[in-house]
């Protein structure tokens, strides 16, 4: 048994970060709670022990360092006017990108204390969305841009290329494989996925793929992907559709399988082992447990439905993203 933390949006029936403890073995979720009651907290990330949310407070927003097991406030840097929309940990430094805003902030985690080292500053209403790390360079996808910028961390992250997509395309959240020669990208515009041969800075297109091409596209918007550890399948979550996407991208790239879900996918998460995908629906106000076949690792069977007000971020304590 393991604990889950969900991030929520902020409405009256919500009470910030939820926790629950989830059985590895069977699928289940129990005792899904409020764990640390704060507006606006939609983005839960785990640093080891501790929690990175985002949260807004006394018109201040950013982000706040919890105890994961306490839910203790251990730190806050609250530097923005929107809260940001993604939150990234890694080697002791955390990303977050504001969508608002349209800034990219970087911190120094330290013990219990966070410390502000570099604010990207992009322009207002960017549509930043994600943080990606890539060797010496973060990409942000800038979906409301349509562009991509790369910035080099060992240069105060100076920018170093903008690369520009058809305009509507939306470029929201991608991935790498982990030797970096693979970038998959979905777009939450055009609900496209994208799959790219990587050599540096160069971006070379192997296929695009259309969502939506047997569903209806008006209100649909594409939001997160998730590669599997084999690196031969990406699952896509697309909201107004409510659609969870499985497509095949070892050897002759395909889509493989979609399925209906909640209402509004926004976060979902493979378990540890790959056999669960576990899903939060907005507007629906539950999280999914899905069963994974082993081999072919398309979506079965429903294991459970779980009531949570307007889930949009999901983290496990065994998952590193």
């Amino acid at each position: 048994m393991i604990k889950g933390y969900i991030g929520t949006y902020d409405t009256p029936n919500t009470k910030g970060i939820y926790q629950f403890n989830f059985d590895e073995q069977s699928g289940k979720v129990f005792d899904m709670k409020s764990f640390y009651p704060v507006n606006d907290a939609k983005c839960v990330v785990l640093a080891k022990d501790k929690l990175i949310i985002t949260m807004n407070k006394d018109s201040k927003s950013g982000i706040a360092l919890l105890n994961k097991d306490t839910a203790k406030l251990l730190d806050e840097a609250l530097y923005e006017n929107k809260t940001p929309c993604f939150i990234k940990y890694s080697d002791g430094y955390v990303y977050t990108a504001n969508y608002h805003d349209g800034v990219v902030m970087v911190y120094k985690l330290q013990g219990d204390k966070l410390t502000l080292i570099k604010q990207i500053t992009i322009q207002e209403k960017a549509g930043c969305h994600q943080v990606i790390l890539y060797g010496d360079y973060i990409l942000v996808p800038c979906l409301l841009l349509d562009e991509i910028r790369i910035f080099k961390r060992s240069e105060d992250f100076k920018l170093v290329k903008v690369w520009k997509f058809p305009q509507k395309t939306g470029p929201r959240h991608g991935v790498f494989n982990k030797e970096y020669n693979r970038f998959y990208l979905v777009s939450e515009l055009s609900n496209e996925f994208f799959a790219y041969s990587v050599n540096d800075l160069n971006f070379e297109l192997i296929i695009k793929i259309n969502l939506l091409e047997k569903y209806p596209t008006e209100g649909a918007s594409s939001a997160a992907i998730r590669l599997t550890k084999d690196e031969n399948y990406i699952y896509i979550s697309t909201r107004g559709a409510d659609l969870l996407s499985v497509i095949k991208v070892k050897d002759d790239i395909q889509l493989s399988q979609q399925i209906k879900s909640g209402i509004h996918p926004r976060d979902f998460l493979l378990s540890y082992d790959e056999q669960y995908l576990l899903c939060v629906n907005r507007d629906s106000d539950n999280l999914i447990i899905y069963k994974l076949d082993r081999k072919t690792r398309m979506i079965q069977d429903e294991i459970a439905d779980i009531s949570v007000p307007h889930g949009v971020g999901i983290a496990l304590e065994n998952i590193e993203l």
